[in-house]
């Protein structure tokens, strides 16, 4: 990411700091590299005693050593980045200019390529299985009453287990399914992870039942959870307010994700052309209706 000023410090820019300020704790601090060059209009002596360099290091934003831009022999190009150091600097007098020509290389990190392993989630499906169709499955797959009667109880109960797992393996094989990409939200806990399951438990038997005992039901549940839910935002939330107070990059950070505006929504696909169909058909509508009687 590149920012690029000129004339930054003049009198009528009084305030630069602020801006640029709010304007860095908006930027990401993922290890991103930055840089920040331009005329900052300082020399090194101003440049000292300003507010600008711990403004800058307070983002990890490192001044790199340059020789003189300036026909008057100041160092007044500066070059700030995050997180390398520039290589190679150069300074090219210019005819047209009192300012020198600057070029520099710079090394950027690659970014790391993550190979996220695909999730998936595996279950039997037992609630699509008729009962007498899984007794049927387990009895076919006993031996006989008779030589089962005989069976040691360590035996008959292995086999017994034996043609229960055979049952569910036939008739409700493991289904996969991807699990969630995304991870989870840092606010939902174990006890809301409860209090859902057994919010959506209430709801499929209020929506197999259609009961009014069982709407209210659900209907209370839901408005509990909903209230839960708000709590354990606004603990994480202000708690992590807190933790930060003392780092403004950490605050920008967290108020740039709780106020990001949601995307705006995709551009029309109408044409003109539309507007004028969407017209005749209104004109048609009209003239299918009769018209009316005219009294004297």
């Amino acid at each position: 990411m590149l920012i690029n000023y000129a004339e930054l410090m003049s009198p009528t820019r009084g305030y630069f700091i602020d801006e640029l300020d709010t304007l860095l704790s908006l930027l990401p601090i993922d290890g991103t590299p930055l840089i920040l060059l331009g005329d900052f209009n300082l020399p090194s002596d101003k440049l000292q005693s300003s507010c600008l360099l711990p403004l800058l290091s307070s983002f990890d934003l490192t001044l790199n050593q340059t020789p003189p831009t300036h026909r008057a022999g100041n160092t007044l190009d500066l070059i700030f980045t995050r997180p390398t150091s520039v290589l190679d600097v150069t300074v090219t007098p210019l005819h047209r200019s009192d300012h020198h020509f600057l070029s520099f290389s710079l090394f950027l990190p690659a970014a790391p390529v993550h190979s996220t392993p695909s999730r998936s989630s595996s279950r039997c499906n037992l609630h699509s299985t008729p009962s007498s169709s899984f007794a049927s499955t387990i009895l076919t797959t006993l031996p006989h009453p008779d030589s089962f009667s005989s069976l040691s109880l360590d035996t008959a109960t292995d086999a017994f287990l034996s043609s229960l797992s055979s049952a569910i393996n036939f008739l409700c094989p493991l289904s996969s399914r991807p699990a969630r990409s995304s991870p989870p939200a840092p606010w939902l806990t174990g006890v809301l992870r409860s209090n859902w399951q057994e919010l959506r438990k209430v709801e499929r038997r209020w929506r197999k039942s259609q009961l009014d005992s069982d709407l209210h039901s659900y209907q209370s549940l839901l408005s509990k959870f909903l209230l839960e839910v708000t709590a354990a935002k606004s603990s994480f939330y202000g708690g992590k307010l807190e933790s930060s107070a003392s780092d403004p990059r950490k605050l920008f950070s967290i108020f740039s994700s709780l106020l990001n505006p949601p995307p705006p929504p995709p551009p029309s696909s109408l044409t003109p052309e539309d507007f004028v169909t969407f017209e005749e058909k209104v004109d048609r509508i009209r003239q299918s209706f009769a018209s009316p009687h005219s009294f004297h």
